[in-house]
C-alpha cells in the first residue's frame, strides 16, 4: 500500500512539472524544438501571437473604379467568347481546356490565349510595404523595374500582386477568398503561423527585438464570427523545421518591423489542396494591441511555387478568372529577384493583411526528464 502511495506521488509530482515546464518559456526548461537555431533571446518579456486571417492586401472601392473595365472574364466567358467555343467544349468537355489540344489552362496556362484581354487595375493607391528601398520602382540588383503604388499614409510600397489579382471577383472583399478559403484557414490546423516576439522590454518603443515564426498544430477558438479566443496554448509543430524561421525586429510607435528573411517558406490548404508559399526578403510590420495585432506580412512571392498552388485547385471556377490570364500577369508584372541570364524577374511582390490574437506559445520541457521518466518508470500509474 506504501508502495503504491509512494509510486503515485511521483506519478503526480512529475505531472506538475510536466504542466509547468510545458507553460514555461524559459531556456533553462526549455530544449530546443527545431533544428534551425532560434533568435536570441535576450532578457524581456515574450508576446505569442497566433494568425487567424491571411488575405491579399488589395485597395478596393465600392463603386469599383479601380477596375473600370470590370472584373476578370471568367474560364466560361472565355470559352464562349472564342468563335470555336461550343465545338472546343463538346469535343473536351470543360470550360478551362482552351489549348489548341483541350489542355487545360490552370496547367499549361502558356498553351492558352484569352480572346477577352485582361483587365487591368487602374489606382494609384495601394497597401504593402517598400520592399526595394526606392521611391520610384527603378531596377536594382535583387528587382526589375516596375510602378509604385502610394499607401494611403503617402508611403511608395510594393505589392505588384495587387495588379494581378485586384480585379478578380475571387480574391476581392466578397469573393470566396473569404468565404471558402479563409474558412480553411480559421478550421485547419495545417496552415497555422505563430509569431513569437522576444526580448520585449517595452511594447510602445523597444530598439531590439527576437522574432521567431513557427508552424501550429492547433486550431483556433472562435467566441463570435472573425472574433478569437486570445491568450490560449498554440504548441508549435516541430516536425517541419524548415516551416520556423527568424528575423531581428523593432518595435516602433507600438508597431513590431522585422528585418528581412532571405527565404520563407509557409504551409497552407488552397481550395482543400495541401500547398506551400515561399516568400523572399519576407518582412512583418504588425501593430499591436492588448489582446493581438495587424498589419502585413509583405515580400516577393516565388512564382514557381505560386503558381504549383494555382494550378492544383479549380479555383478559376469560383473565382471567375482566367488562369491563363493570370498566369500571364504575374509573369509579366514580376518585380523581384531577375534570373542572372535572362534578367526576367522570378518573383512579384506580395502583401498579405494579417489578423492574429495573442497567444501562449510552450517550448518542450527537458529531455532529460522524460527520459528519465522512460527509463526507470518513474511517474506511472
Amino acid at each position: 500500500m506504501r508502495e503504491s502511495q509512494r509510486r503515485s506521488g511521483i506519478a503526480r509530482n512529475l505531472i506538475r512539472i510536466l504542466c509547468i515546464g510545458a507553460m514555461a518559456t524559459p531556456l533553462s526548461l526549455a530544449a530546443p524544438a527545431m533544428s534551425q537555431p532560434e533568435s536570441p533571446r535576450p532578457s524581456g518579456r515574450t508576446i505569442g501571437l497566433v494568425l487567424t486571417s491571411w488575405t491579399h492586401a488589395l485597395y478596393e472601392t465600392p463603386s469599383k473604379a479601380e477596375c473600370p473595365a470590370g472584373l476578370q472574364a471568367g474560364e466560361e466567358e472565355q470559352m464562349r467568347a472564342r468563335k470555336d467555343g461550343d465545338e472546343q467544349l463538346r469535343r473536351f468537355g470543360s470550360y478551362d481546356a482552351r489549348g489548341p489540344n483541350g489542355e487545360a489552362s490552370r496547367f499549361l496556362a502558356w498553351r492558352v490565349e484569352d480572346p477577352i484581354p485582361f483587365r487591368e487595375l487602374q489606382t494609384k493607391v495601394g497597401y504593402g510595404l517598400n520592399l526595394d528601398g526606392t521611391p520610384d520602382g527603378r531596377a536594382t540588383a535583387k528587382s526589375c523595374k516596375h510602378e509604385k503604388f502610394t499607401s494611403p499614409e503617402g508611403e511608395a510600397v510594393d505589392n505588384q500582386m495587387a495588379r494581378v489579382l485586384g480585379c478578380v471577383a475571387g480574391w476581392r472583399s466578397d469573393g470566396f477568398n473569404t468565404g471558402f478559403i479563409a474558412v480553411e484557414f480559421h478550421n485547419l490546423a495545417t496552415n497555422r503561423v505563430l509569431v513569437e516576439i522576444t526580448g520585449v522590454d517595452s511594447e510602445t518603443n523597444d530598439p531590439d527585438v527576437g522574432v521567431n515564426i513557427y508552424k501550429g498544430r492547433d486550431k483556433l477558438v472562435a467566441s463570435a464570427p472573425d472574433k478569437y479566443v486570445p491568450f490560449l496554448i498554440q504548441r508549435i509543430d516541430d516536425r517541419f523545421p524548415r516551416y520556423t524561421h527568424t528575423a531581428h525586429g523593432r518595435i516602433v510607435d507600438g508597431v513590431l518591423i522585422t528585418d528581412p528573411i532571405p527565404v520563407a517558406d509557409f504551409p497552407g490548404i488552397w481550395v482543400n489542396v495541401p500547398v506551400e508559399h515561399r516568400m523572399k526578403d519576407l518582412r512583418l510590420r504588425l501593430k499591436l494591441t492588448d489582446t493581438g495585432a495587424s498589419g502585413f506580412f509583405a515580400g516577393y512571392e516565388d512564382l514557381k511555387y505560386w503558381w504549383n498552388m494555382h494550378g492544383k485547385g479549380a479555383a478559376a471556377a469560383v473565382g471567375k478568372f482566367s488562369q491563363a490570364g493570370v498566369y500571364r500577369a504575374a509573369h509579366r508584372y514580376a518585380d523581384g529577384f531577375p534570373d542572372p541570364a535572362t534578367g526576367q524577374c522570378t518573383a512579384i511582390s506580395t502583401s498579405y493583411k494579417v489578423e492574429a490574437v495573442r497567444a501562449m506559445i510552450p517550448h518542450p520541457v527537458a529531455k532529460a526528464l522524460q527520459t528519465r521518466v522512460a527509463a526507470t518508470g518513474e511517474g506511472r500509474y
